[in-house]
């Protein structure tokens, strides 16, 4: 199967950018419930099992293990990781509006959009269109560490 990540890359990316995920340290804020809610669920459409995990309310977490059959397990997987929550933003000192997603100029605009939902966006991309692919990561063999 031809599998292309960069048809819904943009897409998840601004997705990710409209949900208000500002963290405001010790304050209380929208957290990262919601976004980790709809990767969780554009994971699962793929077959990939996910878990949410809360250190405090709504200060969610997401993980996600990838074991397709006839991936040896015994041998050392790959971590991937990133972050869903953003700094705060004052829509006066911007532009665009911070969590618009618009593209301008041919970029998508937004907070997070250079820290770090542009990577989540690339990273659910691939994963998703590997798994939809059936093209699973091969893990290192034993003697490849």
């Amino acid at each position: 199967m031809d599998y292309r990540p960069e048809a819904e890359v943009v897409e998840l990316c601004q997705e990710l950018i409209r949900i208000d995920t500002s963290n405001y340290g010790p304050d209380p804020g929208p957290g990262e419930r919601d976004a980790a809610e709809r990767v969780a669920e554009l994971l699962e459409e793929v077959g990939i099992a996910c878990e949410l995990l809360e250190a405090e309310p709504r200060r969610t977490s997401v993980v996600a293990i990838w074991e397709p059959d006839g991936v040896d397990t015994s041998l050392p997987p790959l971590l991937v990781h990133g972050h869903l929550d953003v700094v705060p933003a004052q829509a006066a000192d911007w532009s665009v509006p911070p969590f618009s997603g618009d593209i301008v100029d041919g970029c998508v605009w937004g907070r997070g959009a250079i820290d770090m939902k542009h990577f989540d966006a690339m990273m659910l991309s691939v994963v998703r269109a590997r798994a939809q692919a059936g093209a699973a990561p091969r893990r290192p063999s034993a003697s490849h560490p």
